[in-house]
């Protein structure tokens, strides 16, 4: 009987300390090593994100480094495209060329800025079906290359004519130098060129020798500023044709005379 409590006493605490191992492991060890792994976790995540910071700090202090280079381009940039028309400072430069080439302007008009915009990706341009010709609405210059949507705001274009008379050769160094010989840049759109017979100085024309030409271009400068006063709109005048010219010869080389 003594033996049978004594068993009974024994398996009742073998008993008693598993239910108290399985309490301690449900309540205590499992979610303290759950706990564990999250830390562990959340360490990692940690980890990768110092590490991701870290790569972003080295290529700021890189790209802080060539702060002055980026100042540079930035210059050189707004040089290109300034951030207001100043048309007295480009007009004056485009006298300084035409001084330079030795030809004289004997017109030279800026226009009224108009909203660039750009023309239809080369992709959508294949795959719409062509429509009939249609005139381009005014104050839109929508043959310049670019999508449209990447252009940004504030983006406009100064149309400017102008017209000088001089020799040949200096003419074209002077269309050339236009393009090329300042910081602004210049988009020549359209070229005429007028063959001069030998005059005397008059109606605001300097005196011509046989062969000399008279050259009125069209083109545009540009602008970038998000404060730039909108347009008004201004009536669109439809250009006058231009002929054909002949295979082979040059229409301005002058023709000897008799």
């Amino acid at each position: 009987m003594a033996n049978s409590k004594r068993f009974t006493w024994i398996g009742g605490t073998v008993f008693a300390g598993l239910v108290i191992l399985v309490a301690a492991w449900f309540l205590a060890i499992n979610p303290m090593l759950s706990a564990a792994a999250d830390l562990r976790n959340q360490t990692s995540q940690v980890q990768q994100r110092n590490q991701v910071l870290q790569t972003q700090l080295t290529k700021l202090k890189a790209d802080f480094a060539k702060l002055p280079q980026y100042k540079d381009q930035l210059t050189a940039l707004r040089a290109q495209i300034p951030t207001d028309a100043e048309l007295s400072a480009y007009l004056l430069q485009i006298d300084a060329i035409a001084t330079a080439r030795s030809v004289t302007v004997t017109a030279l008009a800026p226009g009224a800025p108009e909203a660039f915009v750009g023309a239809a990706p080369a992709a959508a341009a294949a795959t719409a079906p062509s429509p009939t010709a249609t005139p381009a609405p005014a104050g839109a210059s929508g043959t310049q290359a670019g999508a449209a949507g990447a252009v940004p705001a504030g983006f406009y274009d100064i149309p400017i004519s102008m017209t000088v008379v001089g020799s040949y050769d200096a003419s074209q160094a002077f269309l050339s130098d236009l393009q090329n010989a300042t910081p602004r840049l210049f988009l020549v759109t359209s070229v005429a060129g007028t063959s001069q017979k030998q005059a005397s100085a008059g109606g605001g024309k300097p005196a011509t020798a046989l062969g000399d030409e008279q050259l009125v271009v069209t083109g545009m400068t540009y602008v970038l500023t998000s404060t730039y006063p909108a347009p008004a709109a201004a009536p669109s005048a439809t250009p006058a044709p231009v002929q054909p010219a002949v295979p082979g010869k040059n229409p301005l080389k002058p023709v000897a005379g008799k």
